[in-house]
This record gives C-alpha cells, sequence and structure tokens, in this order.
C-alpha cells in the first residue's frame, strides 16, 4: 500500500517535469514555435476620434530599422495583396527575425498600397529617398512630385487624381533585441500620423445662385509642405502650390431664392473643388502659413484670400483648446469641409467643418 501510496505522489511531479520540458524556456531542440526576434504592432489612433483605425485605413506598412547610432539595418515592408490582407486583422503583427542582439530605433512609413504601386498610378507621388544600409536617419526623406514655376516655386501636377494617403511614425526609445537562444523576443508599438490632408471648398452664390459655375473660379492652396524629413518636420525652403484634383457643380433640387428670398427662374447651384495636401503647419509667426485663394477668373477679383491653418484650426471645440494645441489639431484631423458665401461676387461668411466631428462654424470675415 505504502509503495501504490508513493507511486500517486510521483505522479503530478512527472506531469509537471513533461510540462516544463514541452514549454519554450526549458526546450534543448526544437524551438520552432518559440517567439523570438522583434515584433512589431502598429495604432492610427492619432485622430480627432481616439479611436485606432490601423486595420480599416492602412493598406502597406514600410519599417526602416537603425542601430543605437542611427544607420540603417534593414528595410522591410508587408502590404495587402489581392487574396491576403494581413493588415486589416486586429491581431496583425510585423516579426522581424533576422536582427542581431542591440538596440535599434525604428522609422515607419505607411500608405494604402504598396509603395512600388503608387509609382504608377499618376497621381503626383510622395517619393522616399532611397536608403543603403548603413545610411543615418537622416538620410530619409519623401518629397512630393512638384514641376518648377519660378525661382522656389513648385507646382503639385495632380493629373485629376487624388494624393496617395501618407503616415508617418517612430519609435521614441530604442528596443532592445535579444539573441535568439535566450527565448525573450521583444515588443514595439509605433503611433502612426497621418500628414495628407484632404480640403472640400464650396462656393454659394446668395444674390443669384443660378450664376454660379466652379469653372469661373481659380482656386489654389499656396504651401511649403512638399519635403518631409525623417522626423516629420518640413523643410519649408520652397513653396508649393496646388490646385483641386476635382471640380464639379450640383444644382438645387427645390425653387432657388435670390436676395431677399425673391424665386429666380433656373437652377441654383454650388461649386464643389476637392483639394489634397501635405502635411499643414500652425505657425508662431502666421505670415508662414499656408493660404487658401479664390480668384473670380471672368473678373479678375480675388474673392477669398485665407489664412489656412487658423481657419481650419477654429473648429476646435471649448473641449478641445485643453486637450490640443493648434498644431496637434490639425495633426489629427484629415477630412475639413469649407463653404464660402458669396452676396454679389464678394465674401460674405465662411462655414468650416470636419467630416469626424459632425459641427461646423461660421466665420463672419471677409478676410482672414
Amino acid at each position: 500500500m505504502k509503495s501504490l501510496i508513493t507511486k500517486w505522489q510521483t505522479l503530478p511531479l512527472l506531469l509537471l517535469a513533461a510540462m516544463a520540458a514541452a514549454s519554450c524556456d526549458m526546450m534543448e531542440q526544437d524551438t520552432s514555435d518559440c517567439p523570438y526576434g522583434l515584433y512589431v504592432t502598429f495604432k492610427y489612433d492619432y485622430n480627432l476620434q481616439r479611436a485606432d483605425m490601423f486595420n480599416d485605413h492602412v493598406g502597406s506598412v514600410t519599417l526602416y530599422i537603425f542601430d543605437e547610432d542611427g544607420r540603417l539595418v534593414k528595410t522591410q515592408e508587408e502590404s495587402n495583396m489581392p487574396g491576403a490582407a494581413p493588415l486589416t486583422s486586429p491581431a496583425y503583427t510585423m516579426h522581424i527575425a533576422d536582427l542581431a542582439p542591440g538596440r535599434y530605433r525604428m522609422i515607419a512609413l505607411a500608405g494604402q498600397r504598396p509603395y512600388a504601386d503608387m509609382q504608377g498610378t499618376g497621381r503626383a507621388v510622395f517619393t522616399r529617398s532611397h536608403l543603403a544600409s548603413g545610411d543615418g536617419m537622416a538620410a530619409l526623406d519623401i518629397r512630393l512630385d512638384c514641376e518648377r514655376r519660378g525661382e522656389g516655386l513648385y507646382e503639385v501636377v495632380n493629373n485629376a487624381l487624388p494624393l496617395d494617403t501618407l503616415w508617418h511614425g517612430m519609435t521614441s526609445e530604442p528596443v532592445e533585441v535579444f539573441a535568439r537562444h535566450s527565448n525573450r523576443p521583444s515588443y514595439d508599438t509605433i503611433s502612426l500620423v497621418r500628414d495628407t490632408k484632404k480640403i472640400n471648398v464650396a462656393l454659394r452664390e446668395l444674390d443669384d445662385p443660378t450664376t454660379m459655375d466652379i469653372a469661373d473660379y481659380d482656386l489654389r492652396i499656396t504651401d511649403r509642405n512638399a519635403h518631409i524629413l525623417w522626423d516629420n518636420s518640413l523643410d519649408e525652403t520652397d513653396t508649393v502650390v496646388y490646385t483641386p484634383h476635382d471640380t464639379w457643380n450640383t444644382g438645387d433640387r427645390t425653387g432657388t431664392a435670390g436676395s431677399g428670398g425673391s424665386p429666380l427662374d433656373g437652377i441654383g447651384r454650388i461649386g464643389h473643388a476637392d483639394f489634397m495636401t501635405s502635411r499643414i503647419l500652425y505657425h508662431d509667426n502666421n505670415a508662414d502659413d499656408g493660404r487658401l485663394t479664390i480668384t473670380n477668373r471672368l473678373t479678375g477679383v480675388r474673392v477669398a484670400d485665407v489664412n489656412l491653418p487658423d481657419l481650419l484650426s477654429r473648429l476646435r471645440t471649448s473641449e478641445d483648446r485643453y486637450l490640443y494645441s493648434e498644431q496637434e489639431f490639425l495633426d489629427r484631423g484629415y477630412d475639413y469641409q469649407v463653404t464660402f458665401f458669396l452676396r454679389g461676387g464678394k465674401l460674405d461668411y465662411i462655414s468650416i467643418a470636419i467630416s469626424a466631428l459632425g459641427w461646423s462654424k461660421r466665420i463672419q470675415f471677409e478676410q482672414l
């Protein structure tokens, strides 16, 4: 009996030993199922919704991996493709398996499609510098394709197509990677910032809406944001001009009234223009801010000349003013609507809105 009891007491110990032998920490032969190397996850919650939209919005990520001294060690890209869309999975993680033990820094550039696919679309392209092994972090930059129009003046030729969306992210601190035999995997998360902005501009003539035709207006955004540096700051040496990638008119479905509410013959219209731009900065000196101008082609009258970052940042609510600076608000937002109401061909007031938040503001200024 004593022998039987001893055997039953020994059995749990044997089971525990077998489980330990099967674990990654105790295996001496097969470690293929053990995590190793570096695992990087990405998030895109730097937005006004304050929700992680990485899996829904991002279709491709390129990770640049530098050593602790900032020298390029490896580049790895992963993308959604027909039949396989790994980035849509909430569990998506990029695994870097072949790094030597050491401390590493990372920069991520992301888009809606693989970088190589962006080059042949006819769009104005964000072209990345080519980095070779050993190049420093500062050698990585992004330039939006432009054509020279004068000394220090360039134009984005969009070929009637929107820009590809661009995100940027980087590690705040180096991450340590351990030797594979140590069975100590490393993990890090990179937060992305969306650099491309969508701005819809609408024009409405209040005195006689039937006269509105977007083709009668020259609309452009002038800024200095076509050259993005490795840390997502801007080289603002050159001025760049953006024109709409699409323009159209919409007609009223009900009767049209003019000034004073009197009915008009014909169809009242609203003119529309869609822009996409690179990152918009809010400067301490407002003379350095980008501007949106609208000029009547028929009369030569400049209908509007507004400070764009100042105008868009006015959408901050009282709560937002405590949460975000003007710059953070602009970096978190990406889809704006600006409506200019004209009266007798001159600016009467402006209404601005942002689609993510569902509110708008009316600004009764003739010049901003």
